[in-house]
């Protein structure tokens, strides 16, 4: 009885893995490496919004401001329709601080932005809309290294004085992706895809403050800055030139 089930054991082995081999040289899917742009823009539905800071008569608004992301996506493919991206970004996000202390009538204005570099792991999965032209849908997540913290100075040498200082909260923190988009894949020019994407940090990216100085007056607030974005993508992916003829891509399900 033993050696039956032990046989057993073994043909089924022996068939599962015969299966998974067939089935990997019958349907291998390619890889791809391509570039990507991202212009960032304000939206507070899923970017970050403009807040206040309010302190003894000094008032601080920080606005999010248009910003960019570029770098480079490799896509990992799975099968026909499921795919693993990843890559590399250099990603700079932008602010407005308007100051004011209305008791004094004094008003000023500063743009700042600080740099993260992003290395993002997406699971995709794809909707055949027709023979070259897809829809995809990701989620994932990023790990995130803040490279800058921010210092700014308005009217250093007048008497009234403005400063803006952040400071980042971790080296390394991470971030939640979402993307939507659709793609069109040319027979032997690569593809080109366009979307829009969202990200958001599990915890505040940066820790601010703001001073208004007049002769030995000080006065300080303080406030965090979520760091979420809302963006365009825009990506590009090169053809492979290994294969000598064909499409660049397999048959999906739906045309077998």
């Amino acid at each position: 009885m033993k050696i039956k089930n032990l046989l057993f054991v073994l043909v089924l082995v022996a068939f599962c893995n015969s299966y998974v081999e067939a089935q990997i040289y019958r349907n291998k899917p390619e890889n791809f490496f391509g570039i990507q742009v991202k212009p960032l823009i304000p939206f507070g539905l899923v970017g970050d919004k403009a807040f206040d800071l309010k302190e003894e008569g000094f008032e601080t608004t920080i606005s999010p401001l248009a910003g960019y992301s570029y770098g480079g996506v490799v896509r990992i493919g799975l099968t026909d329709l499921l795919a693993i991206e990843t890559g590399i970004n250099y990603t700079r996000r932008n602010y407005r601080a308007s100051y004011a202390v209305p008791d004094s009538n004094v008003y000023a204005k500063d743009e700042l932005g600080y740099v993260s570099f992003d290395i993002p792991v997406n699971f995709l999965v794809y909707v055949k809309l027709g023979s070259q032209f897809f829809m995809n849908v990701g989620i994932g997540t990023s790990g995130n290294f803040n490279a800058s913290n921010i210092r700014s100075l308005i009217n250093p040498e007048g008497k009234h004085l403005f400063i803006f200082e952040g400071r980042r909260l971790k080296y390394f923190d991470f971030h939640a992706n979402a993307d939507v988009g659709f793609e069109y894949r040319t027979p032997n020019s690569g593809t080109i895809y366009l979307g829009i994407s969202g990200r958001i940090p599990f915890s505040p990216t940066l820790a601010i403050a703001t001073e208004y100085r007049h002769g030995t007056n000080k006065t300080i607030s303080y406030g965090t800055v979520e760091g979420s974005t809302f963006s365009l993508s825009l990506k590009y992916f090169f053809h492979n030139q290994k294969k000598k003829k064909g499409t660049q891509f397999q048959g999906g399900p739906i045309e077998q």
